[in-house]
């Protein structure tokens, strides 16, 4: 079964809310359905690559 698939703007949003210390892991995880190890992948993804994060 695959996974769902979400927009690029609904990853930065969720790692802004993260990095803002709006909320935390813990709790969009819950919020979201999500694990905490996919947030961690997109916070280094635009760590990594900032605006270009989430394109091919």
């Amino acid at each position: 079964m695959p996974g769902r698939t979400h927009s690029r703007e609904f990853k930065l949003d969720i790692v802004n809310q993260v990095n803002g210390g709006q909320q935390t892991t813990a709790q969009l995880c819950r919020e979201y359905a999500l694990s905490p190890g996919l947030i961690h992948r997109w916070r280094k993804e635009v760590e990594a690559r900032g605006e270009a994060a989430f394109t091919d």
